[in-house]
């Protein structure tokens, strides 16, 4: 009947409107997925840890807290259940090389109290990581390159076992109550998804007006939605240790400290500005060539602890916060040894611990849908080819100095 053929016509329309909602949705994170971080290097390779020397020295640093942390934590007594494993959780972990030693010392310190216990360490990062390299790590099948450290604490601990989540730390990874001790190194600076574009520079320290508040309010509302997420994840009398990117009390921040007047981003921006400029990138790629994170100030980290915030009132306790300067490794070694130390090394080994995080953030600024994949890649060679030279012209004044929060929170028991 006429009836029954327009009921179908309608089913068949609302089925289509169906299907286009969720096609759109599934594009629209398509779209996202991939332009916040993506690993550079081969998968498997341990890229990320054998060009990042400064996050073993920025992790190093952190490892008084972590043990401190590991001792006050209320911990479970020896038991054979995961569910009653002491379970050490690495947020943002990358390809979990550089944490490795420091959690060795963890587990080494667990011992001391609880020789045979289960230990859970679990891994968190997002779904494209290089977790091949991770468990190539753990797994002792590739080797760190560090001097002292020959295996890996899977082969040196009985009764410690090691998962991964591919969950995004920007949601609830873990069970609620399950993690003992929490760490997060260089990580938690990331944004959820890009306010807008920067056009006065490729990132937020850069930014003005608007643009800066955008940048802020995104990273004010990530801050907290994190910290509320590890407020649930954390046993009661769990703590975490998080040391994240910041702009300390002196203005100083990643690749921009005492030691010289060369600011990184304002570098990178020269040399992106001036293939723009040659027109080899279009005004719209240079200001998509924005870098999605954002370096909190002490106050801005310090808000959601606050009383009177869901994340005080999930049981998170601010115990303490410092800010830290960790020196280059590649532009201290060539300052302490330049007469026996080539400038285009020295100049190789900085760009290379800068690419490893930024890459993808030049990559997918530049149109996929007019240039192939082979000139993209070629257009971000010829960026870092330009600043590597002008580091290799000189070496002693370009480095990629931290600056970091070192922060210690706790959940109370509720």
């Amino acid at each position: 009947s006429w009836s029954l053929c327009k009921r179908k016509r309608i089913k068949i329309r609302i089925t289509k409107m169906a299907g286009e909602t969720t096609t759109k949705a599934a594009g629209e994170k398509a779209a996202s997925f991939g332009k916040v971080h993506v690993p550079y290097g081969e998968d498997g390779s341990g890229h990320y840890t054998l060009a990042t020397k400064g996050c073993f020295d920025v992790i190093e640093n952190a490892k008084e807290l972590c043990l401190e942390a590991l001792n006050k934590a209320e911990k479970p007594s020896s038991a054979t259940t995961q569910e009653q494993a002491l379970c050490i959780a690495d947020y943002g972990t990358a390809d979990g090389g550089t944490s490795m030693p420091l959690i060795t010392e963890l587990i080494r310190d667990h011992r001391k109290r609880d020789p045979n216990g289960d230990v859970l360490v679990t891994y968190e990062d997002q779904p494209n990581n290089d977790f091949k390299s991770l468990f190539f790590y753990v797994q002792g099948i590739k080797d760190l390159g560090r001097d002292g450290y020959s295996k890996s604490y899977l082969e040196e601990f009985d009764n410690v076992y090691v998962t991964a989540c591919g969950t995004s730390f920007h949601k609830q990874c873990f069970p609620s109550n399950s993690v003992h001790l929490g760490v997060s190194f260089t990580a938690m600076h990331w944004l959820n998804k890009k306010p807008c574009n920067i056009t006065t520079g490729v990132h937020m320290t850069q930014a003005k007006g608007e643009e800066r508040d955008k940048f802020a309010a995104q990273a004010a509302e990530d801050w907290e939605n994190l910290l509320f997420h590890r407020a649930n994840e954390l046993a009661p009398g769990g703590r975490m240790v998080i040391v994240n990117f910041c702009v300390d009390a002196n203005g100083y921040h990643l690749g921009y400290t005492d030691k010289s007047s060369v600011c990184m981003y304002d570098e990178f921006n020269r040399h992106w500005q001036a293939m723009m400029s040659e027109g080899k990138i279009t005004k719209e790629e240079y200001e998509a060539g924005t870098i999605l994170n954002y370096y909190r100030n002490d106050a801005e980290m310090r808000a959601p602890f606050a009383e009177g915030t869901r994340v005080f009132a999930a049981g998170l306790r601010l115990v303490s916060a410092e800010t830290k300067i960790t020196r280059c490794p590649y532009n201290e070694d060539y300052v302490a040894n330049k007469a026996n130390r080539d400038a285009r090394e020295a100049a190789k080994g900085i760009i290379g611990t800068m690419r490893t995080w930024s890459n993808s953030s030049f990559l997918t600024a530049l149109d996929s849908n007019t240039r192939t994949e082979a000139e993209r890649k070629a257009l971000v060679d010829e960026l870092y080819g330009r600043y590597e030279d002008a580091i290799a012209a000189d070496p002693e004044k370009n480095h990629m100095d931290y600056a970091h929060h070192y922060i210690v929170m706790e959940k109370v028991g509720q």
